[in-house]
């Protein structure tokens, strides 16, 4: 990939999804820093309220993001997260789920950010 993306995300994914353009994958990124990461944030309070309608909806939302994104090892994390709401597992058990992931995230906007804006100036 000419366009030289960090590892951490699916760089064959990435390269089959949108090929060679940097506008499309800044905007993709973009779109999940401004949107996706906050709706994610939204889902601890959710959590922690026991509103497991609400949940689902935020997490059923979100899936596609993170494939889009190329974060595509996350994915299955966040099925699992949304089968466990559907599956009425115990909120201690559901946050737990969630910070896992959270934290896993949180090390991976730094690199989201850094790409978005680099490839804005391409």
């Amino acid at each position: 990939m000419a366009l030289q993306l960090n590892p951490a995300l699916d760089l064959a994914y990435i390269d089959q999804a949108y090929g060679e353009d940097p506008v499309i994958l800044y905007m993709i990124f973009d779109a999940f820093l401004s949107d996706s990461v906050p709706r994610w944030q939204t889902l601890q309070g959710a959590l922690e309220s026991g509103d497991l309608k609400e949940s689902a909806s935020i997490v059923h939302g979100l899936k596609p993001s993170f494939t889009m994104t190329g974060l595509t090892h996350v994915r299955p994390k966040v099925e699992v997260l949304e089968k466990a709401i559907k599956e009425n597992e115990s909120g201690e058990k559901l946050l737990e789920m969630y910070q896992r992931i959270s934290t896993e995230i949180e090390e991976l906007i730094p690199i989201l950010e850094s790409e978005s804006e680099r490839l804005k100036q391409l």
